[in-house]
């Protein structure tokens, strides 16, 4: 994530600190009749389809979100996963799925067996998807991802109720993003420190798309049948490293943000290290 639109995500997060403790662009609702995609009944939330050009789906995605003055809604997931599934289904349920249509166009991303998706989430800013699902809510006008502080909440989307989510959506839905502090006021320290802590998550980011190399194709076999081929083991280490990283880095982050603000200098992070994985030297 380029400094830019790390300083203000944070200022994103802290306007909204009060309020917060497939492909294919869809809307959730519909017959069919308007062009818009129709929920299979028995397979509800497998939104999560094949893509021959991802990036021209992220393109028109925003300029429908653009032409309706909406947000952009990205869920990147799988088929194969049941948070993504949850998600997805819950989306096109009431009162959500009328927050969701007044207030976002959806775009659904086929992540694959974590093999897909690096493009459109390169291009956006980000440098990893951590999760399945990994929901980004994006302002057409400027291209910004808003809620990539806390994007990583619905690694475990089947255990967030309605009324949660109908809260995320709806106050992102409500922000003012015109009213936001200029990225310029931030101090010049502070852009060095979140400059320091982008450059140690692209590290782990790496870290990630190399496991998923060699995760994805073990977990494709054991979905196709070859039980024998999936580790449970190593499935485990790389899910909890995935889930870990990104609360730590928002960690430092705010970290960083309060020590500033508090008139701190020479500020040494204490950046977390993990364990190496059985690849690794």
């Amino acid at each position: 994530m380029n400094i830019t639109k790390c300083l203000l995500n944070l200022l994103l997060a802290l306007a909204l600190s009060s309020g917060l403790t497939a492909t294919g662009i869809a809307q959730a609702s519909g017959d069919g009749s308007d062009g818009e995609p129709v929920i299979p009944a028995s397979k509800p939330g497998e939104l999560f389809l094949a893509s021959d050009d991802p990036m021209a789906d992220l393109a028109t995605g925003l300029d429908a979100a653009r032409d309706t003055k909406r947000l952009l809604l990205v869920v990147m997931g799988a088929n194969w996963c049941h948070d993504s599934r949850a998600l997805a289904a819950r989306l096109f349920e009431e009162p959500l799925s009328t927050t969701v249509n007044e207030n976002y166009a959806t775009l659904f991303v086929d992540v694959g067996y974590l093999n897909k998706g690096k493009d459109i989430i390169t291009h956006l800013g980000i440098p990893v998807y951590y999760a399945t699902p990994t929901v980004l809510i994006i302002d057409p006008a400027s291209g910004q991802v808003i809620n990539a502080h806390n994007r990583h909440q619905w690694a475990n989307a089947a255990n967030i109720d309605m009324e949660e989510s109908l809260d995320y959506f709806q106050q992102y839905a409500d922000t003012d993003l015109t009213g936001l502090p200029s990225v310029d006021e931030a101090d010049t320290y502070l852009q060095e420190l979140l400059t320091e802590i982008d450059a140690f998550e692209q590290v782990q980011a790496e870290r990630l798309y190399q496991a998923y190399a060699i995760v994805g194709p073990m977990l494709k076999a054991y979905k196709e049948g070859d039980e024998e081929a999936f580790s449970d083991e190593l499935w485990n280490e790389v899910r909890d490293y995935r889930y870990k990283v990104p609360v730590d880095i928002e960690t430092l982050r705010a970290e960083a943000v309060e020590r500033v603000a508090g008139g701190e200098t020479d500020i040494k992070l204490d950046y977390p290290v993990y364990p190496a994985f059985p690849w690794e030297p």
